[in-house]
């Protein structure tokens, strides 16, 4: 229901939870039912207005872990739905984001029937327009999202959980992209052709192949190019792969492309294969895990279920197929690959954090956790009359990790959550002592880094990985932007072996 056709019983529906206004933004999603996809302008549909604070989850009687309150503006999600025909009584609808983190809402959640309140696909938070729009918005009529209410709303295999805690705030969906009928959890491609009349597919289009060097191989003073000709010129492998995206689940494809090894050729098994996207990210894998068939044949794919790949998400990825076919992890898959480099040997590294906890992090963890712009910042660094930029991870969202006994689960890698960090415990000023592999040593305060991505374990700099043998695997750094209390001094610790909390 759009501007001019919008029926007085649905404003009167709308009217009771907030202010009706018109949405401005120019977004837009795609609803998809069947095995069709619609694209949907956000702009012209009339909107409601609530506030809600969001319960995360509740780790002792003493803290119900109430967030902070805002208001929001949005699109009713119900009103969407309606013009497609509705849901019916058994159908579920899920709302996935860009990266592929979704929800699923039951109808009656969607239809505002239960106590998770009126569903919004939100434009604005306290009467700004929100970067992450459109997000998904809960408002129920207290004005407080509980994880009761997400308990009884949901049932417990839809609700969210932090560990084994219920948490409501695991069900905003930020950036919304999709809105899926009945959805199998499988990786959406945006749809093709004209999809106007709710025509279209949800698969992506047939690729045209592209042209030009696709690949740069370099091996000591070798160079060589690879066209798409050139690819197919080789022995190539045709089989079946399944990874785990970012949203935990597994998508099953065939691809086709040339084994590693081929472009590796015979080197070390103890030798650094560095990986390049064309958009600057780089990683590096072990080039024994690469010539290990074991459990299938890692390639460098150039067809996916027998089409070549579109320029989004990349012409080139490296993936791992087999007659088993193999399950990897997405962070093992690079993607846009646009060049390959053989370099010395590859050795294992770790992180040792220890507070009120100890951790380790293994050095596949903490790459492929940088690997993840969501997971990173990057800070300007002068000394010597150099400037540089480094990437790497924030000191404060480590320190999460071993602060207390609030701390995301082992098998999650690198992953965020604010409620990770203790800020009563911070506000202490404790010291936070950063240690190198021969002894050196420099202490930060809670203080000063709290919530400040200003200070970080560096793993890049100026883009590329860090110089071992100049640096270590990991240096903590600071922005030239950081002011220091009065008195105080503190350097960078290069060869960063160990950070240790003084509680």
């Amino acid at each position: 229901m759009r501007k001019g056709l919008f029926v007085a019983a649905a404003v009167a529906a709308i009217a009771v939870a907030g202010l009706v206004g018109w949405a401005q933004t120019t977004s837009t999603i795609y609803f998809i039912s069947g095995g069709k996809a619609v694209p949907v302008s956000l702009s012209g549909y009339e909107t409601l207005t609530g506030t809600v604070a969001y319960q995360g989850p509740v780790m002792s009687e003493d803290n119900e872990n109430w967030k902070d309150a805002h208001s929001y503006t949005g699109i009713p999600l119900r009103v969407i739905v309606d013009e497609f025909g509705g849901l019916a009584e058994t159908d579920t609808l899920a709302v996935v984001s860009a990266d592929g983190w979704y929800k699923v809402l039951p109808r009656a959640v969607v239809y505002g029937d239960t106590a998770a309140g009126d569903v919004i696909l939100a434009t604005a938070e306290d009467g700004t327009a929100s970067p992450d729009a459109p997000v998904l918005v809960f408002l129920p009529t207290d004005q407080r999202f509980s994880d009761d209410d997400m308990l009884a709303a949901f049932g417990p295999d839809l609700s969210h959980y932090y560990g084994d805690k219920p948490s409501t705030t695991g069900m905003l969906v930020k950036g919304v992209t999709y809105l899926v009928v009945n959805y199998d959890g499988k990786p959406i491609s945006l749809p093709s052709g004209d999809t106007s009349s709710g025509t279209s597919e949800t698969s992506a289009d047939a690729t045209a192949a592209p042209v030009g060097v696709l690949l740069t191989v370099v091996k000591g003073d070798s160079t060589s190019t690879y066209t798409l000709s050139d690819l197919e010129s080789l022995d190539v492998v045709t089989a079946q792969g399944t990874f785990t995206n970012s949203a935990g689940v597994d998508y099953t494809a065939t691809y086709t492309g040339a084994p590693l090894t081929t472009f590796m050729g015979n080197v070390p098994a103890d030798s650094t294969i560095r990986v390049t996207s064309s958009d600057g990210y780089s990683m590096n894998y072990p080039a024994d895990m690469l010539a290990d068939e074991s459990d299938g044949t890692w390639i460098l794919a150039f067809k996916e279920n027998g089409e070549y790949m579109p320029l989004d998400p990349g012409f080139l990825r490296i993936v791992q197929v087999g007659d088993g076919n193999p399950h990897f992890k997405s962070s093992l898959s690079a993607r846009m690959v646009d060049r390959i480099e053989v370099l010395g040997t590859y050795e294992d590294y770790s992180l040792l954090m220890t507070g009120a906890v100890e951790r380790t992090f293994a050095r596949g963890e903490l790459e492929a956790g940088i690997g993840c712009p969501c997971h990173t910042a990057t800070v300007t660094v002068t000394s010597k009359g150099e400037t540089h930029t480094y990437t790497g991870l924030p000191l404060w969202r480590l320190v999460g990790y071993v602060d207390d006994e609030v701390y995301p689960a082992v098998d999650q890698g690198i992953h965020y959550d604010d409620v990770d960090f203790n800020d009563a415990l911070a506000a202490t000023d404790y010291e936070i002592t950063l240690t190198a592999s021969d002894g050196y040593s420099q202490t930060v305060y809670s203080s000063w880094i709290a919530h400040d991505d200003r200070f970080i374990v560096a793993f890049k700099m100026d883009g590329t990985f860090l110089d071992p043998s100049a640096d270590g695997y990991m240096r903590f750094v600071y922005d030239d932007s950081v002011v220091l209390p009065e008195g105080a001094r503190l350097k960078s610790v290069k060869f960063l072996t160990e950070i240790k909390l003084g509680l």
